[in-house]
């Protein structure tokens, strides 16, 4: 739960402390130094500061989530977990900003590789009401017949019955 700035510094204070307890003898601590350094790196391939970004989606500041996310380098790294929120806070970004084909692609992908079913159920509706701009019946149908099995609340519901009557008049 690190920033990259805090990743790096956190590093080169581990390994200042490896160095000095190599350079006094101690060589458990200087290994444990190391042993904490590559934690630290795998965290970063790996975790990122998804959850950083994630708390601050969800205090809606998504300009500090955009650059939180945006400073990930390998976003295809990020372990399985991680990675469909990774998809999805970039969606919703991209939809409240109204960059909708940026949004489409981000949450198509979020939507694939396993969200929780609340937030399948958003991305599905954001998908839906995606195409029902595009004015593509085909895949906002598509969209809509995903998301009927899911346990959604009555509001996402009648949020999607709309959006599947708009899309029949398309």
């Amino acid at each position: 739960m690190f920033t990259n700035g805090a990743r790096v510094l956190v590093v080169v204070l581990l390994a200042l402390a490896s160095a000095f307890a190599a350079w006094q003898g101690v060589f458990e601590i200087a290994a444990l130094g190391l042993m904490f350094i590559g934690l630290i790196v795998w965290g970063y391939f790996k975790e990122g500061p998804v959850i950083l970004a994630a708390k601050a989606f969800k205090q809606k500041n998504y300009q500090k989530a955009k650059v939180l996310l945006h400073s990930i380098a390998k976003p295809d790294w990020l372990n399985k977990r991680r990675k469909p929120y990774y998809y999805y806070m970039l969606g919703n970004i991209a939809v409240t900003e109204a960059h909708f084909a940026e949004a489409e692609v981000y949450l198509a992908r979020a939507a694939v590789l396993g969200l929780r079913a609340n937030d399948l159920g958003v991305s599905l509706m954001h998908l839906a009401n995606i195409a029902l701009r595009n004015k593509d019946k085909e895949k906002g149908l598509l969209w809509i017949q995903k998301s009927q099995n899911l346990p959604l609340t009555e509001k996402y519901k009648s949020i999607l019955t709309k959006i599947e009557k708009e899309l029949q008049k398309v």
